[in-house]
């Protein structure tokens, strides 16, 4: 309850929750309450409000950062499926953290939809069943998750011009991602949460048997047990002008693995 009074943002939810709590009288005698549903919703906004609340703070490390975010996911207030299932609840918790941003910068807003909406929004919108379900587990172990598009050549503007290879090796029964050799402009970067993520959606130029494919998404182990996946090298983007409780990082590596493809 201390923390609720602590911070503004959490003492208008909670100032919410008690008012919807009361039954409306009116002249006309008629009384209405607010709805099953609705007290339902107005409760998990205080609670998410209050998780996040000590949480939200820039003067932290990035790995204290992360930790935090962890904590949340463990929570389960927010799931990953809400994004398909309870679309308004989603986007809430996005307007309701965003707050937090006006005073303490866009750092941990940034971590939050990178995990949600990049990461593991893309494996809800177009992984494999049973990659979907092992969101659940996820969930339950609080793992981080990064999305790996941007290179020195390419990004969000690009097209997905990716020059990171994604190859079938038949051999194996692998796909092999490689972004080392032929140019660094293959490198990954400004990757955010790059430095703790245990998952990454890696976006890869495929072929097999020789056809080019074009860019598909790929879900690997980034981590596990918090050591990097062998092939993978990262290093630091360097020091930004704000939200460094956020970490940034370049990225290069080959790796063979037994890596989901979708998209």
């Amino acid at each position: 309850r201390a923390l609720l009074r602590r911070s503004p943002l959490a003492a208008t939810a909670s100032r919410r929750l008690r008012q919807s709590a009361a039954v409306a009288v009116r002249r006309n005698s008629t009384a209405v309450a607010a709805s099953p549903a609705d007290e339902e919703e107005l409760r998990w906004e205080a609670d998410f409000v209050a998780a996040t609340d000590t949480i939200y703070d820039s003067s932290r490390s990035f790995e204290d950062s992360a930790a935090g975010l962890r904590a949340l996911i463990k929570t389960g207030l927010l799931r990953h499926t809400d994004l398909r299932d309870r679309p308004e609840r989603f986007f809430k918790a996005h307007r309701l953290l965003a707050r937090h941003a006006v005073q303490q910068g866009p750092g941990f807003w940034i971590r939050f939809t990178v995990h949600y909406n990049l990461c593991f929004g893309t494996v809800l919108a177009v992984g494999s069943d049973e990659q979907i379900a092992a969101l659940d587990d996820v969930e339950a172990t609080g793992q981080l998750g990064c999305f790996a598009l941007t290179e020195k050549l390419a990004g969000v503007q690009s097209g997905l011009i990716v020059q990171t290879k994604a190859v079938f090796d038949e051999g194996s029964d692998c796909f092999v991602l490689s972004n080392v050799g032929e140019t660094d402009g293959a490198y990954k970067n400004w990757i955010s949460q790059g430095f703790v993520a245990d998952k990454a959606v890696v976006l890869a130029d495929l072929s097999i048997g020789g056809e080019r494919k074009g860019p598909h998404a790929f879900l690997m182990d980034m981590r596990t047990g918090g050591r990097l996946t062998a092939g993978v090298s990262t290093g630091d983007m360097g020091t930004k002008t704000v939200g460094n409780d956020l970490d940034n990082v370049w990225r290069y590596g080959e790796i063979w693995g037994d890596m989901g493809r979708y998209g």
